[in-house]
């Protein structure tokens, strides 16, 4: 079936939306207002809406109507490619017009198709991606970069997608100035040229991919300066970032194999001695990565790992300073207006309840309020996890020919998507346990 690069992409990033609206959904279902945690209220008045998302429910309505939206434009402009299945042309064309409807779409100004979901997500792509070190960064924006690095491939697969569409316009330059080859040699070169050329996103791959990892770091340094020197909050914040520095080498080295798999260069230039330590250097890099997210994941994310004695997992990184609590929800500004339009701290909404569970025992390894209930989505997440980031690293290295695989690279994508699906849950439901 046809199904390029291209729609691949529309289909993640949709599939990321669609996600997005059931995290808001089943929150509000388990009774946690996201407005709040998220920060909404706090941010620049330009960036907060029309207030017709004031609670879950309009969140939820602009994500899943605007997520509609483009899977209708991508639907047709899919299907139009499958009738023109003889002109490989003609469905590039149809590609590049789809593309276009979509972002036009996205970025018309006037008060239309879900105009404050759109604001809301344009606004915040603008404060991730400025390079600055004084502004505050909220809770709805570290969620968001979080999202984005566990879209960093399909960055990559954008720059093929827009190779492809240049090339439409490089054939019909050609055409224009009488420039055609006619068959043979030359033609067939130039064909294989072209085609190496948007296969292979190469270095410029490989720093679109790294972005949101540098996004990511960037507020973690941001927050780490406008902490207190030497607190709890500094020394999270910092090994927060090394969190993230520790995936540029990963990348760098992952493109480094994947080029000596294209073209072979290194089987020349480089001894055997070369290559096996480029490969072991990969090895320890994502080693690292992987287990040391996976512990953050549960230790900060989750704020999991709870023991009976009183200590907890994040306590090896950031031990909590006596009467401090860094994940407070006054630290975060959860405290907000309700849907009603009353004044409602969150914080106080469960004070007794969880002083009740704290005098109390708690599942093993967990924490001693959990929102969801059973213990068992805990623990089923919490392997989930572990399982899904070891499977993530098999699209990092060229031993592995998953991309070779019949859509294997668009499978992974998929599963890395539900595991930031998943981890949402918890990283919000996180901010109103621990309140």
């Amino acid at each position: 079936m046809y199904f390029p690069v291209a729609f691949q992409v529309l289909f993640l990033l949709l599939l990321v939306a669609f996600g997005w609206g059931a995290n808001l959904r089943y929150l509000s279902l388990a009774g946690i207002e996201v407005r709040p945690i998220l920060q909404l209220s706090q941010l620049p008045m330009a960036a907060r809406g029309d207030g017709t998302s004031a609670c879950n429910d309009g969140l939820r309505r602009g994500v899943f109507g605007l997520a509609v939206l483009f899977s209708g434009i991508s639907l047709v402009g899919w299907s139009l490619c499958l009738a023109f299945s003889m002109s490989p042309a003609m469905q590039t064309c149809i590609a590049l017009i789809t593309y276009m409807v979509i972002i036009s779409a996205l970025v018309v100004p006037q008060r239309i198709l879900f105009h404050t979901a759109r604001m809301q997500l344009l606004h915040s792509l603008a404060r991730i991606v400025k390079p600055s070190l004084s502004d505050p960064v909220y809770l709805s924006d570290v969620i968001m970069a979080d999202i984005l690095t566990s879209c960093a491939r399909i960055f990559s697969d954008i720059l093929l997608v827009a190779c492809t569409f240049s090339s439409l316009f490089w054939h019909s330059r050609r055409r224009s100035l009488g420039t055609d080859y006619d068959g043979g040699i030359a033609e067939y070169v130039e064909s294989q040229r072209s085609a190496k050329m948007c296969t292979d996103a190469g270095v410029v791959g490989a720093m679109l991919v790294a972005m949101p990892y540098i996004f990511r770091l960037r507020q973690c340094v941001n927050e780490y300066l406008r902490s207190t020197a030497g607190s709890s909050d500094a020394k999270r914040h910092f090994a927060n970032a090394v969190k993230y520095a520790s995936s540029i080498p990963v990348i760098c080295l992952s493109s480094a194999q994947k080029r000596a798999a294209v073209d072979g260069t290194m089987e020349t230039k480089y001894s055997d001695w070369a290559l096996r330590l480029v490969y072991g250097l990969w090895i320890l890099a994502v080693a690292f990565n992987s287990l040391y997210s996976y512990y953050w994941d549960i230790a900060f994310d989750w704020n999991l790992g709870h023991l009976s004695d009183g200590t907890k997992l994040s306590d090896l990184v950031a031990p909590t300073q006596p009467g401090g609590n860094s994940d407070s929800s006054d630290a975060l500004g959860i405290g907000g207006a309700a849907c009603d339009g009353e004044n409602v701290n969150i914080g106080s909404l469960d004070a007794e309840e969880g002083r009740a569970w704290k005098a109390s025992k708690f599942p093993l390894f967990l924490r001693p309020q959990l929102r969801f209930g059973s213990p068992q989505i805990y623990y089923a997440a919490m392997l989930i996890d572990f399982l899904l980031r070891i499977t993530w690293t098999a699209k990092l290295t060229s031993y592995i020919h998953i991309d070779l695989m019949a859509y294997g690279g668009f499978w992974l994508n998929v599963l890395e998507i539900y595991r930031r699906w998943q981890w949402t849950f918890l990283r919000i439901e996180k901010e109103v346990s621990v309140s």
